[in-house]
């Protein structure tokens, strides 16, 4: 598979750099099946940020029943700890009182 090619800039150097990235509807499919696979919460926040990101949810239903069920199965500690020690403080806050239930939201509508 050819992926695009997308120049890297940065506002502390001069220097600019070529990197081969995927589409965020490739990204969307490793995240999900990395989730499928690890249960990770981190790659759950992932999705929810593609989805918030406009791209869609492109699965197998049974693969959505699996990430809802995954999803659900997360405790306080988790989102805590786990997803809580790699945010900011206002995001880590909504995750602890909401947890995914965006992307749940999403993948009631997509199972439908």
């Amino acid at each position: 598979m050819r992926y695009p090619g997308k120049i890297a800039f940065s506002k502390y150097s001069t220097n600019q750099v070529i990197l081969k990235v995927v589409t965020p509807e490739e990204a969307m499919k490793n995240k999900i099946k990395a989730a499928l696979g690890r249960k990770d919460i981190r790659d759950f926040f992932d999705i929810e940020f593609l989805l918030r990101q406009g791209v869609a949810l492109s699965c197998k239903k049974s693969e959505l029943v699996a990430l809802k069920n995954i999803s659900k199965g997360f405790k306080d500690r988790d989102y805590k700890v786990a997803l809580g020690s790699l945010l900011e403080a206002e995001v880590r806050k909504y995750y602890v009182r909401n947890k995914f239930s965006y992307l749940l939201s999403k993948i009631e509508k997509a199972a439908v």
